[in-house]
């Protein structure tokens, strides 16, 4: 079975325990609430390591009553935000607790009491068990919906999470993919850059996390305590506008509406040049779909690559080939439909019509599953210098190198030896204390002629294993006149990433655990 070596790391002093869990709060106007929360969650998580982190909008007296409750327990922080902070409402503020969670584990709740605080300690059980996300669902059996009310919101709610589902194969994972109760690591979130629209930040997090292990609990969704319920008609055009960022800025979301969408501007196009060179001009029949069966597989082709298939664009070559091909036999499947009908004396727009109704049902099947098709994985262990071998030739690195936690060089590709500069050493702090890969440049300003045929130097830092500021990092470097780009790191964190999924488990157990989406971040 194929597996990612443990890679070796030198010994080190033990550690203090690592808190275990964050709860992160979003709170506006809930002083009626807070007090009885934080009491409930001081009961159920007694036998837990945890923080509460508050974030709070309010501009009543809840912010006087959590500050009185930071002062009494240091376990509880507080985020108040001002006015101006407050653009995006409950979805910001979720992130901004996120980001500042330090637990192994966090834990996002509403702080109106409709979320029972005594079900943390069993999602963190499921946690523990191996679950990357763990969604309190208020449709699983046992769950309850009371907190909804009327039949009305209980029918919004219903048809929200169906819209959903429908869209996004990603939020099938979990039969409550709206909920606002969920727990998950913190190196999942880690480096995913969140562009939430309303407070739906459970779907944003399924959508960018494909792959994800989610288990799900019963949810006894409570009526909320004092104060005001925050759903308005408002919240549900926000959750729209969401769902259509998640479509547009997500490479590889809705991945089945777009080849739709494609497919039917093909279709279009198809139609209109068999009307044009087949009846207007009068070519001859089988010249004119040949035509137009051309012309229609270029537009598909370029935009599948572009919009289908955008999250692939590192196997460009691989995925151009293997597109063509399930194309070229849709292709095939057309002509002979089309050949079949031609006694029929129906119309040549309407013969293509059909013979490209069934021709497009064929390339559907056939470009959803070739375009996945991917490179075998050796059935040996990947062992330090290969993981820099394929992390190089990914990212066209001269250089690769693994440091280990003192900075001490575990592996090198080539096998030449190699000692850390000190733009390296700076690099790799910031790489472990962020758990997010950095890739830096040589400034113009820093060179001593800036000629554009000079090389410069170009490094990328990747954390192996994110989140953990103790754990080796992988340093490509590159001496040439093209530094690193983005799609360079964004190649090797693709290699990362494919090796992390093949990694050796138990069949029946085998679930990729997806690495945090990283972006550059230039050092300064």
């Amino acid at each position: 079975m194929p597996r990612l070596e443990e890679m070796p790391r030198p010994r080190k002093p033990a550690a203090e325990p690592a808190l275990e869990l964050t709860v992160v709060v979003p709170t506006r106007d809930e002083a009626g609430n807070v007090p009885l929360l934080i009491q409930r969650l001081r009961t159920s998580l007694a036998e837990l390591p945890f923080e509460v982190l508050f974030v709070d909008d309010s501009d009543d007296a809840t912010t006087r009553v959590l500050r009185e409750a930071t002062r009494r327990d240091p376990r509880i922080g507080l985020v108040h935000r001002r006015p101006q902070e407050r653009v995006g409402g409950l979805s910001t503020a979720v992130v901004a607790g996120l980001a500042r969670a330090r637990g192994r584990l966090a834990c996002v709740m509403d702080g109106d009491l409709q979320h029972p605080p005594e079900l943390i300690p069993e999602m963190v059980a499921r946690a523990r068990e191996g679950a990357d996300l763990v969604v309190a669902s208020r449709y699983l059996p046992g769950a309850t919906r009371r907190g909804l009310g009327s039949w009305s919101r209980r029918l919004v709610s219903r048809g929200a999470t169906l819209l959903a589902r429908t869209l996004f194969l990603e939020a099938r994972a979990s039969t409550d993919p709206l909920a606002g109760f969920f727990l998950c690591r913190t190196d999942l979130v880690r480096g995913l850059e969140f562009r939430p629209v309303g407070f739906k930040i459970l779907l944003e997090l399924l959508v960018c996390t494909p792959g994800a292990r989610v288990a799900e609990v019963p949810l006894d969704f409570q009526p909320r305590g004092a104060g005001a319920s925050k759903a308005t008609a408002h919240q549900g055009w926000l959750y729209l506008c969401h769902l259509w960022s998640l479509v547009r800025d997500v490479p590889g979301s809705a991945r089945r509406w777009k080849f739709a969408a494609v497919g039917l501007s093909g279709l279009g196009i198809l139609l209109a040049t068999l009307q044009l060179v087949g009846v207007a001009l009068a070519w001859p029949a089988l010249l004119a779909w040949a035509a137009a069966f051309a012309i229609s597989l270029l537009w598909n082709t370029v935009l599948n690559l572009r919009i289908t298939f955008a999250d692939l664009h590192r196997e460009r070559s691989p995925l151009l080939r293997r597109y063509l091909l399930s194309g070229l036999g849709s292709g095939a499947v057309q002509l002979l439909a089309f050949l079949a009908l031609r006694p029929t004396g129906l119309t040549l727009v309407l013969e293509g019509l059909l013979a490209a109704a069934l021709g497009m049902a064929v390339n559907a099947w056939l470009s959803l599953r070739l375009v996945r098709w991917g490179r075998r994985i050796p059935d040996t262990p990947v062992g330090s210098v290969a993981l820099l071998q394929r992390l190089a030739r990914a990212a066209r690195a001269d250089h690769a190198v693994l440091l280990g936690a003192d900075m001490a060089v575990l592996a090198s590709h080539p096998g030449e030896q190699y000692r850390p500069t000190r733009t390296v050493r700076d690099l790799w702090r910031r790489a472990g204390s962020s758990g997010r890969a950095i890739m830096w440049t040589t400034p113009v300003s820093g060179r001593a002629q800036a000629r554009a045929s000079v090389a410069v130097d170009s490094i990328i830092v990747i954390p192996v294993a994110t989140g953990a500021p103790d754990q080796s990092r992988v340093v490509l470097l590159r001496h040439r006149r093209t530094p690193f780009t983005s799609a360079d790191l964004d190649a090797a964190m693709r290699q990362l990433q494919w090796l992390r999924r093949h990694s050796a488990e138990p069949p029946s157990a085998r679930v990729p655990s997806p690495a945090p989406r990283i972006s550059p971040d230039p050092a300064r």
